[in-house]
């Protein structure tokens, strides 16, 4: 006996009626009626008589239908348990660079993780440009990250939010006190910068060609905390995302004359499927970079 001849066998005794089996089943109405009658030939019972157009079953065909509908049941727990094994991963390698995880790490690590107990964070702080390699390679399921869009026509880009790199420094620097900064004002300043795997760096060493200047760079970190603390004490100014500093930081954002932009979202790579704990994990960002928007409005 297959799995098709019990879902055709159950389905006539659903509607008592062949055709309206094979309709609901998509299928002929020969098609049924043959699976019928080569399980009755293949079973030796007699499992249907007529009662003018239906089909009744038989005291055999009750017993067979009771055995038959446990079976498709667990058939029907096994394709749902299946389902969540390959759409429920549990596990999510995110990477997250370490400007955004000043404002996103305390709420995954916080609140998420307590309304998602079952899905495993493991994180990385990685500068953006590391991150998209390490995605690409598929080291990693995902970054939050801040991005060029179209850098990599092997990743797929879900914007979240913007984000504006502005001239960092400590208070009481002359600077410290002005409404925006040009290139002019600050192409002497000694800098301390994140390094070559932050779009940052890219901004910045752009930022300044474009001016036919050269930074004065007197240290590169990977760390951004060391670059926050040379600055705290007065040996250097920098450039971060605006998002990157925070109030207890202590610093001072002074924007740019021209402003320089960029985006930050979620990259995944391209032909691989999201599963749902890492639409949860999105849906997540979406609503919290809103609330977030929200509340700086």
């Amino acid at each position: 006996m297959t799995l098709i001849q019990m879902r055709y066998f159950y389905e006539v005794c659903r509607w008592q009626n062949i055709t309206k089996a094979a309709e609901h089943l998509h299928v002929s109405q020969p098609t049924v009626s043959v699976a019928m009658r080569t399980l009755e030939e293949e079973t030796e019972l007699q499992l249907f008589h007529r009662e003018g157009r239906k089909l009744m079953l038989t005291h055999d065909g009750s017993r067979l239908l009771g055995k038959i509908t446990h079976v498709l049941e667990q058939m029907e727990q096994l394709e749902q348990d299946v389902h969540a094994m390959a759409h429920n991963r549990n596990r999510i390698r995110l990477a997250m660079p370490l400007q955004l995880g000043t404002l996103f790490l305390p709420h995954i690590l916080g609140e998420f993780r307590t309304q998602h107990p079952e899905i495993q964070l493991d994180i990385i702080e990685s500068g953006g440009i590391n991150a998209l390699q390490l995605v690409e390679e598929e080291k990693l399921d995902m970054a939050l990250t801040n991005y060029e869009a179209g850098l990599n026509n092997k990743l797929r880009y879900e914007q979240l939010s913007t984000c504006e790199i502005c001239f960092v420094t400590y208070p009481g620097h002359p600077l410290a006190e002005r409404e925006s900064v040009s290139c002019a004002d600050v192409a002497v300043e000694p800098l301390v910068l994140l390094d070559s795997g932050f779009f940052v760096y890219r901004e910045v060493h752009e930022f300044y060609e474009h001016h036919d200047c050269q930074p004065q760079v007197i240290h590169y970190s990977p760390y951004l905390h060391t670059v926050k603390n040379l600055v705290r004490h007065e040996l250097a100014s920098t450039f971060l995302t605006r998002q990157a500093v925070l109030p207890e930081d202590q610093l001072v954002l002074v924007p740019l004359a021209e402003p320089i932009y960029l985006q930050s979202g979620i990259v995944t790579k391209k032909g691989r499927p999201l599963y749902d704990d890492d639409k949860t994990l999105i849906s997540y960002l979406h609503a919290l970079t809103r609330k977030q928007g929200a509340a700086r409005s």
